[in-house]
């Protein structure tokens, strides 16, 4: 069966730096997201104590959905009546150390989850699909937009926000101590969301033009 996954725009909980323990909100419940699919509580649960860290701990955490980037281990998994929570612990190698400064920083703010759906039905009133049951393979700490639109936006609600994510991540680079091959991914992850939030020529164009007209406008009043 192949994996799926969701993601939610929501930061970390809780953060013991010195400890490296991090607390975080992966899922919402009971809300439709954007592929219109609805969580109900308890969707995890059988997962929860058949792979979480009080089951078989086959349950990983994280970055970026990457197999190979395990920055701890999972030692609390929860669900509540309307989110699903984790605890986990940085490691002391290098992706655990990178990964704590890179949540210290705010380079890192959103989570998401790997999935399989095992029940799902479709409501009809609703116009959603709710899952019933999914097996949890992994959750993720993610630097890309989450399924749900009724979390808050961390770094990318608006164009604001996404410059201001640009120069924070710029200046990270900048200054962090992080491992070579860390910052190789971030270099390329702020060379993409740079081009992406360039202006094109005719945007510019129309801006140079407005500028140019509430220039006249002033002059002339």
């Amino acid at each position: 069966m192949q994996m799926l996954t969701k993601g939610l725009d929501v930061g970390f909980k809780d953060v013991d730096l010195k400890q490296g323990i991090v607390t975080g909100q992966f899922a919402k419940h009971n809300t439709k997201d954007l592929g219109g699919d609805i969580s109900e509580q308890g969707v995890f649960a059988k997962s929860i104590m058949e792979r979480g860290p009080k089951g078989s701990r086959l349950m990983k955490f994280l970055l970026d959905h990457d197999k190979k980037m395990v920055p701890g281990i999972l030692t609390n998994v929860f669900e509540d009546a309307d989110t699903a929570n984790y605890e986990m612990k940085a490691g002391i190698h290098n992706d655990g150390v990178d990964f704590v400064k890179m949540v210290e920083s705010q380079i890192i703010n959103q989570h998401s989850y790997g999935y399989v759906t095992i029940k799902e039905t479709f409501d009809q009133k609703r116009k959603a699909n709710v899952l019933k049951e999914v097996m949890l393979l992994e959750i993720s700490a993610i630097r890309f937009l989450g399924m749900n639109p009724e979390t808050t936006r961390i770094d990318l609600k608006s164009e604001a926000d996404a410059f201001l994510y640009l120069d924070k991540l710029k200046r990270f680079l900048q200054t962090s101590d992080c491992t070579d091959d860390t910052l190789i991914k971030l270099e390329k992850e702020f060379k993409s969301l740079e081009l992406l939030l360039k202006p094109s020529n005719d945007t510019l164009k129309k801006l140079e033009a407005d500028q140019y007209k509430s220039l006249l406008n002033i002059l002339n009043s």
